[in-house]
């Protein structure tokens, strides 16, 4: 039967939780910062709630605590019990106990040989579940706690603790398990059971089988002991999420003693520190003398004669009383803080099997010296450290996935391209954030060293239910490790991958390749050198307009250096600024009384800023044009729509017909570019004197703003001198840009006596996810309404006051619109959004790019470019040039002119494979934004050719036939709400019953056990038990394609058949089971009654 309607309350209630029943719940509310709080806020509204609804989450929270509660260690949640994870607290547990570090042969060229395999991730998951389950309930058992993964090596703590004072203890057998033998003490026993659970593991793992021809896993193992701290740092917001990021890590002499201890192990062996070995010694029997290390001695098996591994782990799980201390659901809001924001969200959802995956990441590996973190200012410069590498990795939108210390020192890794931070430019990104961290190490005086690298590599949960860890494997994240190694103090050393994928932002230096650890032949290895900026910005000294986004190639086309770059931006301009209809074009050609001529971009301009003003017959602005009385124009559209194009014909036409000059001021897309903005507005400035002014100013611009800067303003350039050096300086940013701009206003105020200028300000944030988090994009618009100020009072006061025009343009992907400049661009019409193109606009540009005629375009190419690109000219550029390579040609006839275009196969085109371009880079990148539930709704949308609807999806996550709730009903709609807000899925009218044909056709004519007509509606009415059912569908070819090629052939049958299969019900059952409840309720009599009856 149907679920039953609800009632009114609970329906209600339910409908008040659904917006934030993804990020918060009843008993585990994360407030605004993630705070304690937010339980006990929450536990004030569990009386307005019905029964229903309070089991609900509680089951809810439940499935996720437990998840959850195999990410942290159990040391971690003693402390909390003990008020160790006190707000601020640094060392959150000191003790003494055994460390042991294990550390696996073999998952390197294990992750190699799956990284081919379609099903690799899924393989390779099962073999990591395979070896460590029995390896972590081995060391549980012996009452070790998993600290720390790294890799595929674990750090392990066994705390010193005497159990004879235990009220489990029995006062019979001693801890250690042999009956009749003396108390060895707490730190001999955990010692003793270190060695005990090392013996056992050897025993049971060792080579073990993989079940990949040729490939094996072998552990070898170090042991210290002594004096332990564990220290939780770091504490800032992790972009797109509201929790703050916490880092745990264990430190001590134990650390130091397995640094030495671990290597001098082989396969199969453990090797025990001199500490530890002075409390074991008449406990074990010693395997073979190392050479050359005396002192560290081997273990080969526990002398029988006094111990056995199975005694020692019975009295070890005996006295356990770890358990006593366990989180609760009251302290799932601590928990979070310590598990990547992705991560809980997936075990939220209960999708946590599906995080792994092979995927191309980034990696960063830093090794930092010179800290000592067992001394109260070690421990303080430590946290310090961590919020600052944080910050830097944050701002990139990074991950920073590990802490620790171990075999190697103080060690981090960071990596670019985990789910939700995915981006196109995530090597950039990577290098990009290692400079800003060599400063940070710089000013703290310790040393860094930096390798990083770019491939394939498994991500994924590691380790077993009882204890796991989100983290990456594979050779990429090996040879990280090795080039960091190899890294002079403070320098950065790069593979071969990351330097063929960086953007031009970077320059490589190519250094001596060089032998590392795992591979047979050399490595290339590259140091990189961020690129410096532009000397010259504006008009240059030889009366060219150099353009800021040539040297920032995210913010339009992709612009390469030198003339190369240049010449591809001129043949953008041209192509897309002649179609004639296109809106952008017409709305500024009004603007700037003329129309766009090609001969203005075919070559370098220079441009003439001395001589007889223009005549009457030169063009002029249309009267109450901002560009004739001054104002505000706005150019807003996502990248590639044309933006950059349009500013750049601006800018040319203005100069070369109107005699306007441009002084440029632009950030992004990468963070802390304040400074950049700051430089280019002086610089730009400048470049306006000297071009109206030739030789009147020093080449040095500190020199020349001292020259030209008013009096008063004079004591400002000091700290301007700092930024004009170095424009790429992360020191007292906000007061370098507010000191430029009071010069810089200075200076206009001068200029436009006799000057019409633009002011050119432009925000890009390139390929970043959250850039409303981001504080460059407040820093800019408070910079914008300064300067908003200026141009106001020119509006109104300039003309009569006989000064030039002063317009402001604005480029941004988004306006602010509370801005004042934005409302005044609004209020005089010259805001301009631009969106896609029209399909007689994509007619014409695709000719212009093709140069053919327009009536050679086959028309299955036209709908092809428009539904894939949906009008967007980057795009529709990038398509192209991918047909070009297969699947279009245009044939020249004798005359060397176009004569027909040949389209082959363009309804076979796999779109989800030009993942190179910004296109699809950039579509995979939104959809790995994606909350997890809303990706599942995506992903399962594209398995429908026509339209669905919520019973559709739900068919296959939460079927109405399968005890789901209408609370897991509601969640499934808010994902599909959220979808639609996004532009990513449609709501339609679903008159014609498409999918019901789409569906039947997709599996037979089968229905519900009996045979149907193809086409035949599933759906009986369109309205029912609670109202009518909205439809949806997925139109967009471009999501389709990408988001369809993320989901397994089989999984798209399962969805589509499971549909079937809830519509069939749905249409079918209730009748039945209504005839079956009148049978029941109709009397009965019995056959042979009802004979006897009639023979009565």
């Amino acid at each position: 039967m149907p679920p039953a309607k609800p009632k009114a309350g609970l329906v209600g209630a339910a409908r008040t939780e659904v917006k934030s029943i993804d990020n918060q719940n009843l008993l585990h509310d994360s407030g605004d910062n993630g705070e304690d709080d937010g339980a006990a806020n929450a536990s004030t509204r569990i009386s307005a709630y019905s029964d229903s609804i309070l089991t609900w989450f509680k089951k809810r929270n439940g499935d996720t605590l437990q998840g959850a509660l195999a990410f942290v260690p159990w040391v971690l949640q003693q402390a909390y019990f003990e008020g160790g994870l006190a707000e601020g607290q640094i060392v959150i547990h000191r003790g003494t106990g055994a460390v042991v570090f294990s550390d696996a042969s073999g998952f390197t060229k294990l992750t190699e040989e799956l990284a081919t395999r379609s099903n690799g991730a899924e393989l390779l998951s099962q073999c990591l579940q395979g070896f460590f389950t029995p390896l972590i309930d081995l060391i549980n058992n012996y009452r070790g706690d998993v600290i720390k993964f790294s890799g595929d090596a674990l750090m392990v703590y066994f705390q010193a603790v005497d159990d004879t004072k235990s009220p489990k203890y029995k006062c019979v057998v001693p801890p250690h398990g042999t009956y009749g033998l003396p108390d060895l003490g707490p730190m001999a026993t955990a010692v003793l059971r270190a060695s005990a659970c090392c013996i056992e593991i050897h025993k049971r793992l060792h080579m073990f089988d993989t079940h990949v021809e040729g490939v094996f896993l072998c552990l070898h193992i170090g042991v210290g002991c002594g004096n332990i701290s564990i220290l939780q740092v770091g504490g800032e917001i992790p972009p797109g999420t509201r929790v703050r990021r916490l880092e745990y890590f264990i430190a001590g002499p134990p650390l130091e003693q397995i640094r030495v201890a671990e290597p001098l192990a082989k396969n199969g062996e453990t090797c025990l520190s001199p500490q530890a070995w002075e409390y074991v010694k008449d406990c074990v029997i010693e395997g073979r003398p190392l050479q050359g290390r005396p002192e560290y001695h081997l273990l080969l098996r526990m002398d029988e004669s006094k111990y056995t591994f199975p005694t020692i782990k019975h009295a070890a799980m005996e006295n356990d009383n770890r358990s006593e201390k366990r989180f609760r659901l009251s302290e799932l809001n601590i928990i979070r803080k310590y598990i990547p924001s992705a991560v809980f969200k997936q075990i939220e959802c209960g999708t946590l099997v599906y995080v792994n995956e092979m995927r191309n990441i980034s990696v960063i590996f830093i090794n930092g010296a010179g800290l000592d973190v067992m001394s109260t200012k070690g421990a303080a410069t430590a946290q310090e450290l961590m919020v600052e590498v944080q910050k830097k990795c944050y701002q990139h939108e990074g991950t920073l996935n590990k802490f620790m210390i171990d075999d190697k020192g103080m060690l981090f890794l960071l990596v670019f391209g985990l789910p939700p931070l995915v981006h196109t430019d995530d090597p950039t990104r990577a290098v990009l954030s290692c400079f800003d961290m060599v400063k940070v190490f710089k000013r703290l005086e310790l040393v860094g060293r930096f390798g990083v690298t770019t491939g394939r590599s498994y991500c994924g949960v590691c380790g077993s239910n009882r204890r796991m860890e989100y983290t990456v494997l594979g050779d990429c994240i090996n040879l990280a490790a090795r080039l960091m190694a190899n890294a002079n103090e403070h320098s950065i050393l790069c593979d071969e991958d990351t330097k063929n994928r960086c953007s031009n932002e970077v320059i490589f230096n190519a250094l001596a390749p060089i032998k590392v650890k795992g591979k047979e032949g050399r490595v290339s290895v590259f140091q990189p050198i961020k690129k410096e900026a532009a000397d010259s910005i504006g008009l240059g000294k030889d009366r060219l307009m150099r353009f800021p986004w040539y040297d920032h190639p995210f913010a339009s086309a992709q612009v390469g250096t030198g003339s190369h770059g240049f010449n591809s931006m001129q043949r953008n301009v041209q192509q897309l600024c002649s179609v004639k209809t296109w809106f952008g074009i017409c709305r500024v050609s009004e603007m700037l009384g003329g129309s766009f001529a090609k001969s203005m971009h075919v070559n370098e301009q220079v441009i003439q800023t001395t001589g007889k003003p223009p005549n009457k017959a030169h063009p002029q602005a249309p009267p109450g044009s901002p560009f004739e009385v001054g104002g505000v124009v706005v150019l807003e559209g996502q990248t590639g729509t044309g933006k950059i194009e349009l500013a750049e014909h601006i800018v040319i036409y203005a100069a070369q017909r109107l005699q306007i000059l441009t002084v440029f001021g632009t950030m992004g897309p990468r963070p802390g570019d304040s400074v950049r903005m700051a430089v280019e507005l002086l610089r730009s400035t400048l470049g306006v004197y000297r071009g109206l002014n030739p030789g009147s100013l020093p080449d040095d611009d500190y020199q020349a703003l001292h020259k030209v800067t008013p009096q008063e303003l004079t004591s400002r350039l000091q700290i301007l001198s700092v930024a004009l050096k170095d424009p790429g300086v992360k020191e007292r940013q906000q007061a370098i840009l507010d000191n430029a701009l009071e010069v810089v206003i200075a200076l206009l105020s001068t200029l436009i006596k006799t000057q019409p200028i633009i002011l050119l300000l432009q925000f890009e944030y390139g390929t970043s996810l959250f850039p409303k988090s981001a504080p460059d994009q407040v820093i800019f618009w408070n910079a914008v309404s300064k300067l908003t100020c200026m141009v106001q009072t020119e509006m109104q006061n300039g003309k009569a006051a006989g000064r030039k025009p002063l317009v402001m343009m604005i480029i941004c992907r988004d306006a602010e619109e509370d801005s004042p400049a934005v409302k005044i661009s609004k209020s005089k019409n010259s805001f301009i959004h631009l969106s896609g193109l029209t399909e007689e606009n994509i007619l014409e540009y695709m000719s212009a790019y093709l140069s053919v005629p327009d009536n050679l375009i086959p028309q299955a190419l036209r709908q092809f470019v428009g539904a894939v690109t949906l009008g967007n000219p980057r795009h529709i550029r990038e398509t192209i040039d991918q047909l070009l390579e297969g699947n279009l040609q245009v044939i020249v006839g004798a005359n060397q002119m176009p004569k027909q275009i040949d389209v082959k196969d363009i309804d076979k085109i796999n779109v989800s494979s030009w993942q190179h371009t910004a296109m699809v880079g950039g579509t995979v990148c939104l959809l790995e934004s994606l909350d997890p539930l809303e990706a599942a709704v995506l992903k399962m949308s594209t398995c429908f050719t026509g339209t669905f609807t919520l019973p559709d999806l739900a068919a296959s996550t939460c079927s109405r036939w399968a005890d789901a709730t209408h609370f897991d009903f509601l969640r499934l709609f808010n994902a599909i709400r959220k979808l639609v807000e996004s532009n990513i899925i449609e709501k339609v009218d679903d008159e014609d019953e498409a999918l019901n044909g789409e569906i039947v056709r997709a599996h037979g004519t089968m229905i519900a056990g009996g045979i149907a007509p193809t086409g035949l509606p599933l759906r009986t009415s369109k309205n029912g038990t609670f109202g009518k059912t909205q439809s949806f569908q997925t139109r967009n070819l471009l999501i389709r394609a990408v988001g369809g090629a993320m989901v397994l052939e089989a999984q798209k049958r399962s969805v589509k058949r499971q549909a079937l299969i809830d519509r069939a019900l749905w249409r079918e059952l209730p009748a039945r089971m209504d005839e079956l409840a009148k049978k029941r309720n109709a009397q009965h009599i019995p056959w042979y009654y009802e004979q006897a009856f009639r023979r009565m």
